[in-house]
């Protein structure tokens, strides 16, 4: 594992209180490594959403012995059906693990080749939240869907303790060429962003993952 990805799973030992009782929702599992990282710290019970059948597959194998790690084959957005989920130019596909973790439902995104695509199932984040009588976390990295869940989520912030999101459109992240990534979402990064500290919600709440 990258150093990178280390240092970022490390954010989990730090500002959550989990435990064996715990429920974590990971939101874009990809190939489960938060997941995994989560359980093997705090036997908590996870429930993964993974739309990528390759990575699916995958966590099957991974979580096979591991009762307590729920797998679900579905993106998440702010609508239940069926949606393409599109891939990096430079992909060879969904089993092309350089550019598995970048594929999304918004081809607006960088970097995104329209023509590289499969069908997914996507869910309502809203019929997830209703299962739940209490969420301790929601982790999320849904490559720019995060702009259509978490108004719902602040909502329903009543049954949700904390969420943690990658979020992107920062302007103030990382930058190529001079320009920060995924310029389309900033506008969509600036609105969420003020209303989480409008309501006291950012770093209390709602943390940004980087």
């Amino acid at each position: 594992m990258e150093d990178s990805n280390i240092k970022k799973l490390n954010f989990f030992d730090n500002y959550f209180d989990l435990n064996e009782n715990s429920i974590v929702l990971d939101f874009g599992a990809n190939i489960g490594d938060v997941s995994e990282y989560v359980y093997n710290k705090y036997n908590c019970n996870i429930y993964a959403y993974e739309p990528n059948i390759a990575c699916f597959n995958y966590m099957k194998e991974r979580f096979a012995k591991k009762k307590k790690v729920r797998l679900h084959n579905y993106a998440v957005s702010n609508f239940s059906g069926y949606d393409f989920l599109y891939f990096h130019n430079n992909s060879k596909g969904n089993n092309d693990i350089r550019y598995v973790q970048g594929a999304t439902l918004r081809k607006e995104k960088d970097n995104v080749d329209v023509n590289k695509k499969i069908k997914v199932n996507v869910i309502n984040v809203l019929e997830i939240i209703d299962y739940f009588n209490v969420i301790d976390l929601i982790k999320i990295d849904i490559e720019g869907s995060e702009y259509k869940i978490l108004p719902e989520l602040i909502n329903n912030r009543n049954k949700i303790k904390k969420v943690l999101c990658e979020m992107h459109g920062n302007p103030d992240g990382k930058k190529i060429n001079g320009e920060h990534k995924n310029k389309y979402f900033t506008k969509e990064y600036n609105f969420i962003i003020l209303e989480l500290k409008k309501q006291n919600l950012y770093n209390n709440w709602f943390y940004e993952w980087h």
